[in-house]
């Protein structure tokens, strides 16, 4: 078993965000001032579930290459996620632009 680690427990999801918003000035911005992801107006996808984080990162590196995940290189999230755990225990709200708002 040399070279392979121990798993912790984990799985590993690989997200893209693609972001929607354009700002007054024409501008898309995809990371904020600290260099994490800018959160707003954004689709995620998942890319792929993982056995550790490093096989994520690799397929990190493949996708931004590709099209549509290339327009946006820097806007990956490999995230661990326990399995049978559940994630959505206290539901969600959502948030709709002034005037669109569903009944």
């Amino acid at each position: 078993m040399t070279g392979e680690r121990e798993p912790d427990g984990n799985l590993y999801v690989l997200w893209h965000a693609r972001h929607l918003a354009v700002e007054q000035d024409e501008r898309i911005v995809h990371l904020d001032a600290d260099g994490a992801i800018h959160l707003n107006e954004e689709e995620w996808r998942i890319i792929g579930i993982y056995p550790d984080q490093a096989v994520a990162e690799r397929q990190r590196e493949i996708s931004r290459k590709l099209p549509g995940f290339r327009d946006e290189p820097d806007c990956f999230e490999i995230a661990p996620v326990g399995v049978d755990e559940d994630l959505w225990n206290q539901g969600f709200v959502t948030v709709y632009p002034e005037g669109r708002r569903r009944d």
